[in-house]
Formats: C-alpha cells, sequence, structure tokens
C-alpha cells in the first residue's frame, strides 16, 4: 500500500513537469516572428527530446523503483516463512518436550495406582479372611443359640401344653356354668316377659274402656250441642284434640253437608271436651274418628 502510494506521487510530480513543460512550449509558438526563428525551433525540438528522456528516465526509476520494492516485498515474505517454520518448529519442540513430560507423569501415575490398587487388593483380601473366620465363627455360635433356643422352645410348647388343657377345662366348667346361668336367665327373662304382657294386656283394656268412655263421653257432650237436622243423614268426621279437650283441628271425612256444617260448629261448641288426664288414654283419644248421625238410625 506504501509503494503504490509513493509510486502515485511520483507520476503526479512529473505529469505536473510535462504540463508546465508542455505550456511553455505553447507559449514559444505563438510569440512574433523573430531572426531568432530557426534557434527557437532548435530549442522546441531540443525540448521536446529532454521531455521523452525524462519521461523515459522516470518510467524506468519507477520500474526500478517497484522492482526494489517486490524484492524486498519477497526478501520479507521469505523471512517472515523462515521465521513461521521457526516457530512451528519451535512449538513443536515445545509440544514434543510436553507429550514426554505427560508421559512420564502418566507412567509415574500408572505406578502410583498400580502400588495403590496392590494395596486395596491386600487390604481386602484380609478382610475377606476376617469376615470369613468371623461368619465362621457366628456360624458355630448360632448354632448353638439354636440349638438352645430349641430346648427352650420345647419347654415352653409343653407348659403351653399343659396350660392350653387347662384352660381348656376351665373353658369348659364356665361355659356349662354360662349356659345354666343363661338358662335360668332366659326362664326369668320368659316368667317377666309373660307378667309384663298380662299387665299391660290388662292395662291396654284399661285404657281402651277408659277410651271408650271418653269417646262416648265426647260424642254425647257434641250432640248436647248439636241441633240434629229434620232429614236423615250422617257426617264422619276426625278431630285433632289437645290436652284439656280442646279442639285443634276438624276434618271433614264424608256425609252430608248439612250434617257436616252443624255438627262442625256443635264440635267447637262443645269445648272444652271431656278427656282423661292418663296419658295413654289421651294417646288413643287425640286423633280419633267419630260419626253424627240421625237419631232414628242409632
Amino acid at each position: 500500500m506504501k509503494l503504490n502510494k509513493a509510486i502515485t506521487i511520483s507520476i503526479v510530480a512529473h505529469i505536473f513537469m510535462i504540463v508546465l513543460l508542455a505550456l511553455n512550449f505553447h507559449f514559444s509558438q505563438v510569440k512574433p516572428k523573430s531572426s531568432n526563428n530557426h534557434r527557437q525551433m532548435n530549442a522546441t525540438a531540443v525540448n521536446a527530446a529532454s521531455v521523452k528522456s525524462l519521461l523515459k528516465n522516470i518510467k524506468q526509476k519507477n520500474i526500478n523503483k517497484k522492482n526494489k520494492e517486490i524484492e524486498r516485498l519477497r526478501i520479507m515474505t521469505k523471512q517472515k516463512e523462515v521465521e513461521r517454520k521457526n516457530k512451528v518448529e519451535q512449538e513443536k519442540k515445545t509440544e514434543d518436550k510436553k507429550r514426554r513430560k505427560k508421559q512420564a507423569e502418566d507412567e509415574q501415575k500408572k505406578k502410583k495406582k498400580t502400588a495403590t490398587d496392590n494395596k486395596k487388593k491386600r487390604v481386602a483380601d484380609e478382610k475377606a479372611r476376617n469376615k470369613k473366620i468371623t461368619l465362621e465363627k457366628k456360624k458355630k455360635e448360632d448354632k448353638k443359640k439354636a440349638a438352645e433356643a430349641e430346648r427352650k422352645r420345647k419347654i415352653k410348647e409343653k407348659a403351653d401344653a399343659e396350660k392350653k388343657r387347662k384352660k381348656k377345662l376351665e373353658d369348659e366348667r364356665k361355659r356349662k356354668e354360662a349356659e345354666a346361668q343363661a338358662a335360668m336367665e332366659r326362664e326369668m327373662e320368659l316368667q317377666m316377659a309373660a307378667e309384663t304382657e298380662a299387665l299391660n294386656a290388662a292395662h291396654r283394656q284399661q285404657v281402651m274402656t277408659e277410651v271408650e268412655k271418653y269417646r262416648l263421653l265426647i260424642l254425647n257432650r257434641i250432640k248436647y250441642k248439636w241441633i240434629e237436622p229434620e232429614i236423615k243423614g250422617f257426617c264422619d268426621f276426625r278431630m285433632k284434640l289437645a290436652p284439656g279437650g280442646l279442639v285443634l283441628n276438624v276434618t271433614i271425612v264424608s256425609g252430608d253437608q248439612l250434617y257436616c256444617d252443624t255438627g262442625r260448629r256443635a264440635i267447637y261448641k262443645a269445648e272444652p271436651l271431656p278427656m282423661s288426664s292418663d296419658p295413654d288414654v289421651f294417646a288413643e283419644l287425640k286423633d280419633s274418628y267419630f260419626q253424627l248421625k240421625n237419631s232414628d238410625d242409632e
């Protein structure tokens, strides 16, 4: 790049000189003719020859300069190639040195590892031998313990069998006693159940007797308040009562409209209706069916 720049500057300078010479030549041509015309023509011819010679010299100088630069570059390139080869050779030597060093280190490590592995093997062999001795010893001890355990097991098995036999006898005795006790308790329960049933039946009979009595009292009280229609008919109704004989609700089930309307009014007029203080009697009467019908049909 420096060479090209120098050549360019040189060419520009020479072109500038040629232009100046050409201008000088032009000015010499436009001057008036004189007696020295022949000398001027000779001078012009000399100047043209000088310019041509100068250009030739400049060109030759440029060629020489370029050749010198090419030679310099060739020498420089050759020198760099030598330097590169020297560097590669040096790097190769360095690499060989590192490789030999690494080989020596690897060999040393290998020897060290072999020694370590041999030591580990000796230690492992010693441990295996000791373990085998220990296992043999443990096996003998286990065999001895097994024999002792078997002896104790047989003694315990015999004791357990005896204990089991005695327990079986005791369980059988307790079972028979329990069966006898259960039979006696069942007998007593049956007797108590029979007595309870008889009492319940008697109480039920008494309750139903009371229920019938109060149903009749309730119906008579309603009839007392009832204005019986002159035509024949009937009305079935259901009453829900509260303690004390209060009427909670009256539902018509079926019947003649006139009988049902007059009967409903009579029921509410008859409050409070007769009612027993016995809870069992009230339970039978609190939700009951009644019927009002013509007196001739009764």
